[in-house]
């Protein structure tokens, strides 16, 4: 029996932690592109960030699951955990062909990213041989993009949240309000803890925050996604 080819969209990140800006794009380009499922490929260790403190990756998989546990078509991968590192997307797309060869793969990735495209390995190769979503990340008014026919721009609402901001947020104990999965934000906070920051009383008072959280959370995902089933109507 023949498989049909999918078009498989791959978010690739270190997702140090996880959080709604990051569940937002996936269901923005799901929902906005021709795609029929988004793999979350977390990277072990970015080429481009290796002085960067990283949460242990199994908690990090274990937030990405966590995070779009809800989201049947988008779904969390490890795959790169047993691939040579530093992880390059063009060495993880060849691994990829070899092993799902009925897949058409396509690449998500912000706009700050496609600014350093060029310093990707085999950045040419990847622009030739797969279509790359770009999302805005932030401005760019009067600054030139790189244009090629497997380019596409998209529109998406603009997201203020970083994962940087949330691990300072969390090693402060200023955790009201947070963008991040209230399940999530327990496994972040003992590796944030572990690498200096936040101290017992944080730990302590850390649950009381979940239920506003998941409140917040919820609210804020159903207000994207009836968006979204406007812009498609």
């Amino acid at each position: 029996m023949c498989i049909r080819d999918r078009n498989i969209g791959l978010y690739f990140g270190a997702f140090n932690p996880v959080h709604d800006g990051h569940v937002c794009v996936a269901n923005y380009v799901l929902n906005n592109c021709e795609l029929d499922k988004i793999w979350i490929i977390l990277t072990p260790q970015s080429p481009h960030k290796t002085n960067n403190i990283l949460i242990d990756f199994k908690h990090r998989y274990r937030m990405l699951q966590i995070a779009f546990e809800k989201h049947k078509n988008i779904l969390p991968k490890d795959v790169e955990k047993n691939l040579r590192s530093p992880n390059y997307s063009i060495d993880t797309l060849e691994y990829l062909k070899t092993k799902s060869a009925n897949n058409i793969f396509s690449i998500i990735i912000g706009n700050d990213n496609m600014e350093k495209f060029t310093t990707w390995k085999e950045y040419n190769r990847i622009i030739e041989n797969h279509t790359i979503y770009v999302y805005p990340r932030k401005s760019l008014v009067g600054e030139s993009k790189m244009i090629h026919q497997n380019i596409h721009y998209l529109n998406g609402p603009h997201i203020d949240v970083s994962a940087t901001g949330i691990r300072k947020s969390i090693a402060a104990n200023q955790v009201s309000n947070l963008k991040i999965h209230p399940k999530a934000y327990l496994e972040t906070y003992e590796d944030v803890v572990e690498a200096g920051g936040g101290g017992q009383e944080g730990y302590e008072n850390r649950g009381a925050n979940l239920d506003v959280m998941d409140m917040e959370l919820d609210l804020e995902i159903e207000e994207i996604n009836t968006n979204q089933d406007e812009k498609l109507e």
